[in-house]
């Protein structure tokens, strides 16, 4: 359960667990624990709901407190504070902190140096579908230069396809593939293209269309995945336009792509944020932008340092989340035994 959303009554089941969805500070749903009886509590970057703390308080389930950011930890003033604030994360099982300052900040507020288990911020990704050999379409795009528009909003259309024609006076051989985030704009996109002179093809006729294509299109939104593994360089759409539905840019991450993006990231800004910190992705403002990029990393070593780069912030959490999962787990197997 994690603060900031609108908690989902509905609980999905995944296997044995339940994820019962996001908490917010106007929860207050006083039946939730004794509804949904979770055996775990992990709490993400605060503040805190009251309903959790009070939980949390009576020891009847194991208590994870993650990605404990330095700024949000309150910083020793007062003796009385100290005392105050001592029972909000004392209550914790296991803390894990952001850095060695935010753990400092705890050992000020007298927690227990025991109860951290580690530091540094969890990173997380939807695993990408398997990828199969046998694919037609991977196979017949592999060795082409290609970058790849996803999630393409009707407003977007436009603002790719003017990028990719200055792509193209600088790298002829240049090819995009790009998915629309509703198929019903496969029309406007054909209409973009023939003003634009722009060569289009449904991905699936690659085979006839041959060198002639610049442009290849899906309406099939499991072929992202495809797209991103033959892609050194992705936009992610609905980050320029007012977003619809976002997707989740670590999956292009965990696939070692280097990602541009707009400036509208919604919910995923957080994610946004940490990849531009480490260089692997950009923010772009219009289709100049959008081309000019693309065609100072047509630079193989410059696309491939954004990828690694993407890689290296995926798995930079693997350790701690491991952790995590071997503690819940080993938790649940002793209440078992039990």
């Amino acid at each position: 359960m994690t603060y900031g959303q609108e908690f989902i009554e509905t609980p999905i089941s995944s296997y044995d667990f339940k994820i019962a969805g996001k908490i917010s500070d106007q929860l207050s749903y006083p039946n939730f624990f004794k509804k949904y009886d979770p055996k775990v509590i992990i709490c993400l970057d605060g503040p805190l709901p009251y309903l959790l703390t009070s939980r949390i308080k009576q020891r009847k389930y194991l208590s994870i407190f993650a990605d404990a950011r330095s700024e949000n930890l309150p910083s020793r003033k007062l003796k009385i504070i100290q005392n105050f604030k001592k029972g909000v994360f004392s209550n914790f099982d296991f803390v894990f902190t952001e850095n060695e300052m935010g753990a400092l900040k705890l050992f000020q507020n007298s927690l227990d140096q025991q109860k951290i288990e580690g530091m540094g911020l969890l990173q997380s990704s939807i695993a990408p579908l398997p990828f199969s050999e046998n694919d037609s379409i991977s196979n017949d795009l592999k060795g082409k230069q290609i970058w790849a528009a996803l999630n393409i909003h009707e407003q977007e259309i436009e603002f790719v396809l003017k990028a990719h024609r200055q792509v193209l006076r600088a790298a002829f051989q240049y090819c995009l593939t790009i998915s629309l985030s509703n198929p019903k704009l496969e029309s406007i996109l054909k209409e973009h293209c023939s003003r634009l002179d722009l060569r289009l093809s449904p991905i699936e006729e690659i085979k006839k269309t041959g060198e002639a294509t610049q442009v290849y299109f899906s309406n099939q939104p499991e072929d992202n995945i495809k797209f991103m593994r033959l892609s050194p360089v992705v936009f992610y759409g609905n980050t320029i336009a007012s977003p619809d539905e976002q997707e989740d840019p670590l999956i292009a991450a965990s696939l070692c792509c280097g990602i541009l993006h707009g400036p509208n990231t919604g919910k995923y800004s957080l994610e946004y944020k940490g990849l531009r910190s480490v260089g692997a992705a950009l923010q772009i403002q219009n289709s100049n932008e959008l081309a000019a990029e693309l065609n100072k990393l047509y630079s193989v070593d410059k696309a491939a340092n954004m990828g690694t780069a993407a890689l290296d912030f995926i798995s930079s959490g693997a350790e701690n989340t491991d952790k995590i999962v071997k503690l819940v787990f080993e938790y649940l197997k002793q209440r078992e035994l039990i």
